[in-house]
């Protein structure tokens, strides 16, 4: 998948110096880093809900993004298919991606947490 980023000067600078030093290409380095970002959600959000009480296991599997943010998600979404976003608006798609995608992860992990505790009768 082909995606068209703008960086700011110095995090291309950065990046730009990793790869050359690394002897990589720019977008093999910037790949690394988001996957890097995401294998540490991944990793704090497990541990986080691997203690939780059972009752909180059981209320993060209902999580849901709250109606009004996903109404602002789906109309960014749609608008950013129609026409290009203003840099508010691209800033605020990218806040509510992502708020969308912890949501995820925490209702995946605590479903998992609820499979193994044996809580499938209490959802």
């Amino acid at each position: 998948m082909e995606v068209t980023i703008n960086l700011p000067e110095r995090v291309f600078v950065n990046l730009s110096a990793l790869a050359k030093k690394s002897q990589r290409r720019l977008d093999e380095v910037i790949v690394e880093r988001i996957e890097q970002e995401y294998v540490n959600d991944v990793e704090t959000l497990a541990k986080q809900v691997s203690v939780c009480r059972d009752k909180e296991v059981l209320a993060l599997a209902k999580l849901q993004m709250p109606a009004r943010q996903q109404q602002r998600l789906s109309a960014l979404l749609q608008k950013q298919g129609e026409k290009i976003l203003s840099a508010r608006e691209q800033q605020k798609l990218w806040e509510l991606i992502d708020e969308s995608r912890l949501a995820t992860l925490k209702k995946a992990f605590a479903l998992h947490e609820i499979s193994r505790r044996g809580l499938h009768g209490q959802t």
